[in-house]
């Protein structure tokens, strides 16, 4: 990536590392192990793990409905949205990018001058995110684009409606009060013990965390929220892979933006996407059944992540037509 003007900062970040509001993160093994993924309700994450709490008010869902048609044409099923939001649904919770902590300190450690080199890419991410494209894409479909607001911690973190959670859940989006949480830690880990190397890697983790921001700002969350309410585990868990690939579709268009621009260098490209494949649910489980996915395989995360790339927003349909009447 081109370097990061040193010590650039977002009016839009929170650090509130150190401020002794944390609590020791659980110990385990990002491969192999248990991490509930898809079990909670609401905007997510890269990963597994749940939080619990936070609801959307109808009024915002229902304004989110209209937007939904003009971002994505095709995506999901407009007479489904109306119906859905207007019965004001609501979004619960949380997932998260992945428990991926492992006793590790990862690469960078607390103060360090690698952290600090990631807090000020994520600093910068974040407003060409929210000033740049996003705005844009919003304003094409007659909408406003609203900031999120990220926080970065260390070890644990109490939300704005989502519950508290400690640093094994990984990167996650609380919809309760439009925040990303990320721990740095966790992304050094992630680039440790997943092989997801790179800066790029990092900015394609806050790119899909902010995804799910505009799927709340357009209701798809909360629509989805509702009708997953209705069905049982696997049409749920099916549903929830669609609101990450997507997330993963809307990171690729972005960087497509981003290149374009001029801010990525030769390689940079493959760190986001080996960064995609490394946190898909076959990957960090083991797992082949994919009735237990919540979040994708390795495959389709890269596919959808590539396919934002190359076709822009108005591709990210990665319902395809799992909402219907019913």
């Amino acid at each position: 990536m081109v370097k990061v003007p040193k010590g650039y900062r977002s009016k839009n970040v929170r650090d509130t590392r150190g401020t002794g509001r944390s609590r020791a993160p659980s110990r385990r093994s990002p491969r192999g192990s248990s991490r509930g993924f898809g079990s909670s309700r609401g905007s997510g994450g890269l990963g597994s793990g749940s939080l619990s709490g936070g609801s959307l008010g109808g009024g915002q869902a229902q304004r989110g409905g209209c937007g939904l048609g003009a971002l994505i044409a095709v995506g999901l099923v407009v007479f489904v949205l109306f119906s859905l939001l207007s019965s004001g649904s609501t979004g619960d919770s949380t997932t998260s990018f992945g428990g991926t902590d492992a006793g590790s300190t990862g690469a960078g450690g607390s103060g360090s001058a690698e952290e600090e080199e990631a807090f000020t890419l994520i600093n910068f991410v974040l407003d060409d995110l929210q000033d740049d494209f996003w705005p844009d894409e919003f304003t094409e479909a007659g909408l406003v684009y609203e900031d999120a607001t990220v926080n970065v911690f260390e070890n644990g973190v109490s939300t704005g409606g989502c519950g508290n959670a400690t640093s094994a859940v990984g990167p996650f989006y609380c919809p309760a009060d439009n925040t990303a949480y990320i721990d740095i830690e966790y992304m050094f880990l992630l680039q440790q013990q997943l092989g997801a190397e790179g800066d790029f890697s990092q900015a394609y983790i806050l790119a899909h965390e902010i995804g799910h921001h505009v799927q709340n700002l357009l209701g798809i969350n909360a629509a989805l929220r509702q009708a997953q309410s209705a069905v049982g585990t696997v049409e749920s868990n099916a549903l929830q892979v669609g609101l990450e690939l997507q997330a993963d579709c809307f990171a690729g268009a972005w960087a497509r933006s981003f290149s374009d621009r001029g801010f990525l260098d030769s390689g940079d490209l493959d760190e986001g996407v080996n960064a995609a494949g490394a946190v898909g649910d076959d990957a960090i489980t083991g797992s082949t059944n994919q009735e237990n996915f919540t979040h994708g395989s390795s495959a389709q995360r890269i596919e959808w992540f590539n396919t934002g790339f190359n076709r822009g927003t108005d591709s990210c349909t990665t319902f395809d037509g799992q909402l219907s009447p019913g």
